[in-house]
């Protein structure tokens, strides 16, 4: 059994982050590079691939690795002709499309992944793996003995990761039209960050952000007291919230850049706007970045772990969550970052991911960039965060995009 430590963010509040402000001693990636560019354009390339494999009885799931140039599809038994098609009109353009053999189903594994939650209240989290060979589990360490497993007695193979995971709590003066990224201060106390732009059914212009970020009724501003909204849906199912947004004006941009770090040393941060142009869910193995305001932009990141369900201590449960790791093993996210957009990026151009709910700590714990760690602030090389699809469909919006 793998096991893994995990471990509560909590929230930073605005009067704390005051009360100590020092230098950061590194910023992250400020801009998007050319590299990352290029593996994410190849990554667009593979994933228009996965959206048209054939989720058949046998599926497992994908995998996508853009350095190279591979979509990997898990199948148990023998995969169907058009899977095989697919990958002879990926080889014609330079793509690879490896069929692998899979011990499970995707079908086999939800099925006993949701008969493990109902029937162990220790499982802080549960997903299948893209690859078919088992389940992830994870348990909170305040509910289960020293022996990470106890209690789990499981028909298919269960890696076990020891699981306490909170919320991740928190560019700084923004204003209307209001972009994405944003730092943002909670009436009832705390600070997070600001969403995707997001329009209704009758085109009324809206802000998400997390649901943990604040109470249902509770408004939102921003740090020169602009008001950005009040809370107006909140789904705990999917750590998400609705902004009213009395100004009724966004931009279809998130901040790209620098933390706030800089501005509240009283200097000016290195920040821009970069267009959103859609929205996609995520597979196994695509490059992301985030852009917090505590953090700043942040790249070099990976998911590794789609579909879980992950309960969160004085929360409760959050679905469809991704798992993402940054591979330079630097800090992909933490306090203050909540809320705040996952992207990815070919040519300037984001597709919005999801919003940042959780981080793990214990061994993964890393130097903060932009503002430094203390006052209640960590940070982690591993995040969570829910697929933006499921976020969209409980508020019946969609993210506001740019041509």
């Amino acid at each position: 059994m793998k096991m893994v430590k995990l471990s509560a963010l909590a929230a930073v509040t605005a009067a704390a982050l005051a009360a100590s402000i020092t230098p950061a001693s590194a910023q992250g990636n400020v801009s998007i590079t050319p590299d990352m560019q290029k593996l994410m354009a190849t990554q667009q390339q593979l994933h228009k691939i996965a959206e048209k494999v054939e989720r058949g009885s046998g599926f497992s799931g994908v995998y996508l690795d853009a350095g190279t140039r591979t979509l990997n599809v898990y199948w148990k038994g023998t995969a169907p002709a058009k899977v095989r098609t697919e990958a002879i009109a990926a080889k014609a353009k330079g793509l690879n499309v490896k069929v692998q053999l899979a011990k499970y189903s995707q079908a086999e594994l939800k099925a006993e992944a949701a008969r493990l939650a109902g029937a162990n209240q220790s499982i802080t989290g549960v997903a299948a793996k893209y690859d078919g060979s088992g389940l992830e589990v994870t348990q909170g360490t305040s509910s289960i003995s020293l022996r990470a497993g106890t209690g789990i007695q499981s028909s298919v193979p269960v890696d076990v990761r020891v699981a306490d995971v909170e919320p991740a709590q928190s560019r700084y003066a923004d204003n209307a039209p209001w972009k994405g990224g944003g730092y943002i201060q909670n009436s009832g106390g705390g600070s997070c960050t600001s969403g995707f732009a997001v329009t209704t059914s009758t085109g009324a212009e809206k802000i998400l952000t997390a649901a943990h970020c604040g109470a249902a009724g509770s408004t939102f501003s921003s740090s020169n007291g602009n008001t950005l909204g009040t809370v107006e849906g909140r789904s705990v199912a999917w750590d998400t919230e609705l902004l009213s947004n009395p100004s009724g004006t966004t931009v279809a941009q998130t901040w790209i850049g620098e933390s706030i770090q800089p501005e509240l040393n009283g200097g000016t941060a290195v920040q821009y706007g970069l267009p959103v142009v859609a929205a996609a869910r995520t597979f196994p193995g695509e490059w992301l970045c985030t852009s917090g305001a505590f953090s700043g932009t942040v790249c070099e990141i990976r998911a590794e772990q789609v579909g879980m369900s992950i309960s969160l201590i004085g929360f409760g449960t959050v679905r469809d969550v991704v798992r993402a790791v940054h591979t330079g093993g630097g800090a992909a996210g933490g306090n203050g970052d909540s809320g705040g957009p996952v992207v990815s990026a070919v040519d300037q151009r984001l597709t919005a991911r999801g919003t940042l709910t959780a981080i793990q700590t214990g061994a993964e714990v890393r130097p903060c960039y932009g503002v430094p760690a203390g006052n209640g602030r960590t940070c982690s090389r591993t995040i969570y965060f829910p697929d933006i699809f499921p976020q969209m469909e409980f508020h019946n919006v969609s993210i506001k995009t740019t041509s």
